[in-house]
C-alpha cells in the first residue's frame, strides 16, 4: 500500500502542475487509470484476503473518496483548460483536502497491513527456529489422551526412538511403552504444575529392548478433554549425546539469527557467525565482555532497565532495542533472552536470540513521518505538535520546567494567495517557517498549526523573556523578505503568547489564552506581539473579557435575565426574551455586549447559549402553568446550532419541561429561536441545522433585520415568524424621515409574509407611539421594562 500511496501522491502532483500551468490540452492526465485500476483490482483482492477487520472497514470507505477526488480533479483541469485559473486553484484545494483524508486512511491501513505481515513473518520464523533446534537436538514430541491413555501426535523423532511407524503408534496404549509407575509420577508432577515436570525412565522399543528416555510433560486441559503434551530425548547412549550436541552446534552456527551466550555474570562466552555479520565484531573481540558494549547514548534507558531487572531476577525477557555496530552504525534488533539453570535451579548461563528489524523500524518511521510531518514545511504537523505540547504540559506539571507557547499568524496571507497564487503562498510559508526555526534557541521548537498559523514552544521564560523572544522573531521575519518569481515580498506576523501557569486547568486553557491574545494582536493593528501578564494587555480587551467569560462558565456565574415584550396597540405583555448576563465577583451583573465578542472569539458562545436556553426552558414551563400564552425568545448562535449534540440536548430539555400546555408538540408553540442574518454565509447549512428544532415546534425570529445584505434571502429560505427591527433604526425613527420610510417598508413586507414585527431598543413614549402608528406589532426596550432576574 505504501507503493500505491507514493503513486497517488505523484499523481496529485501531476494534476497540480497541470492545473497551475493550464496545460490540459497539451499534456493530458488520465485520472482513472493506474490508481483506480489498482483500487478495483489488486488492492481489493489483497484486502479481501486479509483477516484484519479494521483494514476491511477502512477499505470500504475509500470508494466514495476515490470518486470525489476524481470528480474534483477533472473539474479543476477542465476550468484550467478554459483559462479560469482562479476557479481551478479553488477546485484544486478540494482535491488536496480530499486527498488528505484518503492519505490518512491509506497510512492507517498500511500500518495495520505491515503489523499483520510482520506478525505472521515473525511467527513463522519462530516456528522454523523451534523446528530446526528440536530436529538438531533430537527432541521428540508426543501426546497422551488421558481419557483412554493412548498415544497421539507422535513425531518422527519419537517414533525413531522406539522403532514404530506413525500408523502403528497412533492409538497405542501407553502401558505397552511405559511402565505404570514412572508414567503416573510424570502425570502427577504435570498436574501439580511443578517447574521441573521431568522424569527419566526406560521405555519399551518395538523389538523388545529398553531405551532410556528423559520426558518433560505439560498438562493441557480444554473443552475437548485432557491431554499430556510430552517432549522427550534419547539419553541411552553417550554417542547420542555427542551427536545431539554436534547437530545443535551446527544449527546455531549456520542460523541467520544472532545467538549470544553469556555466563551467569553476563560475560560473553559464545557468539555465532551471524553476530559478527550484523555487528562487525569478531568473536575474540567480545568474549569475556558484557553485551552492553553494543549499546550507546541513544539506546532507550527504559529498555536497558527492563533487561537488567529481568536478568537479575532470572526471568526471560523479550524487547526491541537500538544498538550500534563496531563502525558506529545504528541498528534495531528484536531480542529474546532466556536463563539456563542447572539441576539445583541456579542460573548458569543466558542465551540470547535476536534478529535484525532495522528495515521494519525504518518503514514504521517513514509511516510516522507521513502521519506526523507537515508535507509543505517539514515541520511537525498539528497532530504531532499537540502530542509534543502534551509532553511539555506534563513536564511543567511535574515542576521540571515552565514554558511559553505562542500562536503565530502570517498577516494578510489570504491576499497573497488571491493575488499571486498558492505556489507563491506556499513558498512564503516555507520561507517564514525556516526563518523562525533557524532563529530558535536549542530545545525550543516550532510546528505547523494549520493554514498560515504556526505554534512555538519557548522553554524556561518569564513574561519579559517570552515577550522579548517573540518580538525578536517578529522583527526577523519582517526584515527578511522572500524573493520569488513575482519579485520581493515582505511579510509580517502577529503573535499571541501564553505563559504556563499552575492555575490553568489544562493545556487547552493555555491555547485558548494564546488564541485570544493573537485575536487581539490582529484586531489592534497586526504586526505585533501580545503576551499574557504584561501591561500591553489592556483591561476591556478580548483577552481580559475572555478570561472573565471562562471563569464565569466554570464557576456557574452565567445566568439568564428576562425582558418583557409588549403589544404596541394594547400595551399587554405578549412575550419575553432570555438575555445572557454574568454575575461578577462583586455581585454586579455584566451585560452581554461587554463579553459576547470575546465569547465568540474564544468559541465559548455555545456554552453560554446552553446555559441560557436551559433557564429559558424552565421559565417557559412555569409561565405556561399560569396560562398567560406568552412567547419566549432565546438567542442561539451558529456555534450552538452547528453542534448536533447540543441541539439534541435542547430538544430533550424541552420535552422534559413540557406541561399539559406543552413547551413543544402543541399548537401554542411558545418557544422562539432568535437568530441574526450574520449567523453564517451558508444559508443551506443554517437551514439544515435549524430543521430539528422547527420540526419539534419551535418558531423562528430574525434579529437585527436590515443590517446585512442577505435579509430578504433569509425571508425566502427560512420559515420566519418574527422580524425584529434593529435598534439603530428604532433610535433614529423620530428624527430621520428616511429611516422612518425604511421601517414602513419593512413592516409592509412583513405583513405580506404574515410575519409579526418587533421593534428593539424602544426608549421613550414618542418612539413607541410612532412605531405603533407605522404598524409595528410589538415593542421591546427600557421604556417598557428592563431585563430582570426571574423571581421564584
Amino acid at each position: 500500500m505504501l507503493i500505491e500511496l507514493q503513486r497517488h501522491l505523484a499523481l496529485l502532483q501531476q494534476v497540480a502542475d497541470t492545473v497551475l500551468a493550464g496545460e490540459l490540452v497539451h499534456k493530458p492526465v488520465k485520472l482513472d487509470t493506474d490508481y483506480w485500476q489498482w483500487y478495483e483490482g489488486e488492492g481489493r483482492a489483497r484486502v479481501e484476503q486479509s483477516s484484519d477487520v479494521t483494514l476491511r472497514a477502512e477499505w470500504a470507505s475509500l470508494g466514495d473518496l476515490h470518486a470525489r477526488i476524481l470528480t474534483a480533479a477533472q473539474a479543476a483541469m477542465k476550468v484550467a483548460s478554459q483559462g479560469d485559473k482562479l476557479q481551478a486553484r479553488q477546485l484544486l484545494s478540494d482535491v488536496f483536502r480530499l486527498s488528505s483524508e484518503l492519505t490518512g486512511i491509506l497510512v492507517g491501513s498500511s500500518m495495520h497491513e505491515l503489523t499483520s505481515v510482520f506478525s505472521v513473518r515473525e511467527k513463522q520464523l519462530a516456528e522454523r527456529i523451534e523446528r530446526d533446534f528440536m530436529e538438531a537436538a533430537q527432541v521428540g514430541q508426543f501426546s497422551v489422551n488421558l481419557a483412554d491413555n493412548t498415544l497421539a501426535d507422535s513425531d518422527a523423532a519419537f517414533l525413531d526412538f522406539l522403532g514404530y511407524t506413525k500408523n502403528e503408534a497412533d492409538g497405542l496404549e501407553i502401558q505397552k511403552i511405559f511402565d505404570s509407575r514412572p508414567f503416573q509420577q510424570l502425570l502427577k508432577m504435570a498436574r501439580s504444575k511443578e517447574a521441573n515436570s521431568r522424569v527419566s525412565f526406560k521405555a519399551r522399543h518395538k523389538d523388545g529392548h529398553r531405551v532410556a528416555l528423559e520426558v518433560f510433560a505439560i498438562l493441557d486441559e480444554n473443552g475437548g478433554g485432557a491431554w499430556l503434551r510430552c517432549f522427550t530425548s534419547n539419553v541411552s547412549q553417550s554417542e547420542s549425546d555427542i551427536q545431539q550436541r554436534r547437530l545443535l552446534s551446527t544449527a546455531i552456527e549456520v542460523s541467520d539469527q544472532v545467538v549470544v551466550i553469556t555466563n551467569a555474570k553476563q560475560e560473553i562466552v559464545y557468539v555465532n557467525p551471524a553476530f559478527t555479520k550484523l555487528t562487525g565484531y569478531e568473536a575474540k573481540e567480545v568474549l569475556g565482555k558484557n553485551p552492553r558494549l553494543l549499546q550507546g547514548k541513544e539506546t532507550n534507558q527504559a529498555t536497558r532497565i527492563a533487561i537488567r531487572e529481568a536478568l537479575s531476577a532470572g526471568r526471560s525477557v523479550s524487547v526491541e532495542i537500538f544498538n550500534y555496530t563496531k563502525e558506529g552504525l545504528r541498528f534495531w534488533v528484536d531480542i529474546s533472552i532466556v536463563p539456563v539453570t542447572d539441576d539445583s535451579g541456579e542460573v548458569t548461563h543466558f542465551v540470547a536470540v535476536q534478529h535484525d528489524i532495522t528495515e521494519r523500524k525504518a518503514t514504521e518511521q517513514a509511516i510516522a513521518r507521513i502521519a506526523l510531518e507537515d508535507h509543505l514545511t517539514g515541520l511537525p504537523n498539528r497532530r504531532a505538535a499537540e502530542d509534543r505540547l502534551g509532553m511539555e504540559w506534563q513536564r511543567a506539571r511535574r515542576g521540571t520546567g515552565g514554558f511559553a507557547l505562542a500562536i503565530v499568524d502570517v498577516d494578510r496571507f489570504k491576499l497573497v494567495n488571491d493575488q499571486y497564487g498558492h505556489q507563491v503562498g506556499d513558498l512564503a510559508l516555507k520561507h517564514i517557517s525556516e526563518t523562525i526555526a533557524s532563529n530558535l534557541r536549542g530545545g525550543d521548537w516550532i510546528g505547523r498549526w494549520g493554514g498560515e498559523e504556526f505554534l512555538l514552544c519557548l522553554h524556561e521564560m518569564d513574561h519579559r523573556g517570552a515577550h522579548t523572544a517573540a518580538e525578536r522573531l517578529r522583527k526577523i521575519v519582517k526584515a527578511k523578505p522572500i524573493k520569488c518569481a513575482v519579485g520581493e515580498l515582505s511579510f509580517t506576523v502577529s503573535m499571541g503568547v501564553a505563559l504556563y501557569n499552575e492555575a490553568h486547568e489544562n493545556v487547552d486553557a493555555m491555547l485558548a489564552l494564546a488564541d485570544s491574545l493573537l485575536y487581539e494582536a490582529k484586531h489592534t493593528g497586526r504586526d505585533k506581539v501580545m503576551c499574557s501578564g504584561r501591561g500591553g494587555t489592556r483591561k476591556g480587551s478580548v483577552n481580559w473579557e475572555g478570561s472573565q467569560v471562562q471563569g464565569a462558565i466554570q464557576d456557574g456565574r452565567v445566568l439568564p435575565v428576562f425582558q418583557t415584550i409588549v403589544d404596541l396597540r394594547t400595551g399587554k405583555v405578549v412575550a419575553d426574551e432570555a438575555l445572557a448576563r454574568i454575575r461578577a465577583k462583586d455581585d454586579s451583573l455584566v451585560s452581554a455586549h461587554s463579553f459576547i465578542e470575546a465569547a465568540e472569539a474564544l468559541h465559548l458562545v455555545s456554552a453560554i447559549d446552553k446555559t441560557i436556553s436551559s433557564g429559558a426552558m424552565e421559565h417557559c414551563a412555569r409561565t405556561l402553568n399560569e396560562k398567560n400564552g406568552r412567547a419566549h425568545f432565546i438567542n442561539l448562535s451558529h456555534q450552538f446550532l452547528a453542534n448536533p449534540e447540543l441541539v439534541a440536548k435542547l430538544l430533550q430539555e424541552a420535552r422534559d419541561a413540557s406541561t399539559e400546555c406543552g413547551v413543544v408538540g402543541c399548537d401554542l408553540r411558545p418557544m422562539v429561536i432568535e437568530i441574526t442574518e450574520r449567523q453564517g454565509s451558508d444559508i443551506q447549512t443554517l437551514k439544515k441545522n435549524l430543521q430539528p428544532l422547527i420540526d419539534a415546534g419551535f418558531r423562528l425570529a430574525l434579529d437585527d433585520f436590515g443590517s446585512g445584505y442577505s435579509s430578504f434571502l433569509y425571508l425566502t429560505e427560512l420559515p420566519v415568524d418574527f422580524l425584529k427591527v434593529e435598534g439603530w433604526m428604532v433610535s433614529r425613527i423620530t428624527k430621520d424621515e428616511r429611516v422612518r420610510q425604511l421601517v414602513e417598508t419593512l413592516v409592509s413586507t412583513a405583513r405580506k409574509f404574515n410575519i409579526i414585527t418587533v421593534a428593539e431598543c424602544v426608549e421613550d413614549e414618542e418612539t413607541a407611539n410612532l412605531l405603533r402608528d407605522i404598524g409595528v406589532d410589538w415593542g421591546q426596550g427600557y421604556y417598557f421594562a428592563r431585563p430582570e432576574i426571574e423571581e421564584r
